[in-house]
């Protein structure tokens, strides 16, 4: 959501929506040339209350933003004298509207790359805040103590116009902008038969890997029923761009049933000269048509568009797969890699398939569904979720061994699944679970002890 794109006055003009035939197939990687990327979310909180960084003051996220800059050599992006994103080598720290900090990291080769990326956002947060005061980065789906009217807005023009549209459209629509966070999955495609196969294998994944990395069941300091109150949260967002649309990708389907989709979803703004406007009643397809205010369509119009897509996979100029609660620190490597392990490699996309197929579009919406309460205990046609996903995993992991890209000890990508298997699949608790059982037990409801937990 907080995608940062700098408008380019001089880009493309679209004049039909046969200007846009071919736009997906210009982001098509060679084999061997396929990268990844990670986005991360993270919530910063004092580290005595648990309550969320405000975005301003002396100990607020746009001081962090500031000390990051100075120690480490950022490129400030400023919006109205406000710091609202980073940059630098590639990679982008931007803040979603409550002021969660996310890494967008640069594409790379290896998961073990992306480990290092992890590793060095992490380090460079932890430092600055140790000038700043009591702060503490936690990962996790959800805010675990602040209410929605208790965070503080981030000042981005942006964000002003999505809380009103979005706040017309659901009623959970500012407590998904404030209060959630996510790992989110780049990853390329060769061509556009390989991107409509990745496309509908991972949405036909997502409702398994939604239960087993659910993690967003405290909240408003109480166990809050959920497995993933995160993906309950986006059911009530807006149903036209969120969510699990599976007839979006069908058997037969391609880019172009993608693309209209895309230009039947009401667009919320444009930028021209800088500034924001609100549209209103407007498809991108009736703006190829007709224009809005004496504007024209461009392409730098048709991406800010396609940024305000938010189902559970999305292409852009990768597949962007969605579905995920954040999870903590040392986890995190093993989102990337179990995407990594099934969509980068031939024969297990075959397995995941043959192991779905049996599986009607009406079984996995259903599934989606009872994922946000049941997480492992989800069951789809009588068949146990957790056993599904012990399945996707060991496909997985037998295809980042076929991948065969090792790190200086001589270990594959498939170590970073390790932790999976053994701290959430082996003992069949969800992430969420797991924080839950201890909230109500060893950590005695402290926040103190959830903040230890979950901090990276």
């Amino acid at each position: 959501m907080s995608t940062y794109l700098q408008i380019d006055p001089l880009t493309k003009p679209i004049h039909s929506t046969e200007d846009l035939r071919g736009y997906f197939q210009m982001f098509a990687k060679p084999h061997g040339e396929e990268r990844v990327g990670i986005e991360c979310e993270l919530f910063g909180v004092n580290a005595e209350t648990g309550k969320a960084l405000p975005y301003s003051g002396l100990q607020g996220i746009e001081r962090v933003l500031d000390e990051l800059t100075y120690e480490f050599g950022y490129e400030p992006i400023r919006e109205n004298d406000h710091t609202i994103a980073l940059q630098k080598d590639g990679n982008v720290i931007s803040l979603e509207p409550g002021g969660q900090v996310e890494l967008s990291a640069a594409p790379v080769k290896s998961l073990h790359e992306v480990k290092a990326q992890l590793d060095e956002f992490f380090f460079q947060l932890k430092t600055v805040s140790h000038f700043i005061g009591p702060i503490a980065w936690i990962a996790f789906g959800i805010h675990p103590f602040s209410s929605r009217n208790e965070i503080e807005w981030v000042p981005k023009r942006r964000y002003q116009i999505m809380a009103q549209y979005l706040g017309r459209r659901g009623k959970k629509a500012h407590d998904m902008m404030k209060r959630t966070a996510t790992n989110q999955v780049n990853l390329d495609y060769h061509s556009e038969e390989d991107a409509i196969e990745k496309m509908r294998l991972s949405l036909a994944m997502t409702p398994i890997a939604a239960a087993m990395f659910a993690n967003s069941s405290v909240s408003s300091g109480k166990v809050n029923g959920y497995a993933s109150e995160r993906l309950h949260i986006w059911r009530y967002t807006d149903r036209e761009r969120c969510g699990l649309i599976l007839n979006l990708i069908c058997q037969n389907c391609n880019f172009q049933d993608y693309l209209n989709y895309v230009l039947d979803v009401p667009m919320m703004f444009l930028i021209r000269e800088d500034k924001w406007i609100v549209t209103r009643n407007l498809t991108f397809r009736k703006f190829i048509e007709k224009g809005y205010r004496n504007m024209k369509p461009t392409q730098a119009d048709f991406e800010l568009h396609l940024s305000t897509i938010f189902t559970e996979a999305r292409f852009k100029q990768y597949i962007e797969i969605r579905g995920m609660d954040g999870q903590r620190g040392h986890l995190i490597p093993a989102v990337p890699a179990f995407w990594k392990g099934i969509l980068y490699d031939s024969e297990a996309r075959k397995a995941a398939a043959r192991l779905l197929k049996r599986f009607r579009e009406q079984d996995l919406l259903e599934l989606h569904r009872q994922a946000e309460h049941l997480g492992f205990r989800a069951k789809i046609r009588g068949e146990r979720v957790l056993d599904l996903a012990r399945e996707l995993v060991q496909i997985s992991e037998k295809g980042l061994t076929r991948q065969d890209l090792r790190n200086e000890s001589g270990e594959d990508e498939a170590i970073y699944l390790s932790c999976l298997k053994e701290e959430i699949l082996k003992p069949g608790k969800t992430p969420g679970e797991r924080a839950a059982d201890l909230w109500n037990g060893p950590l005695k409801r402290s926040r103190s002890a959830l903040i230890d937990y979950l901090k990276i």
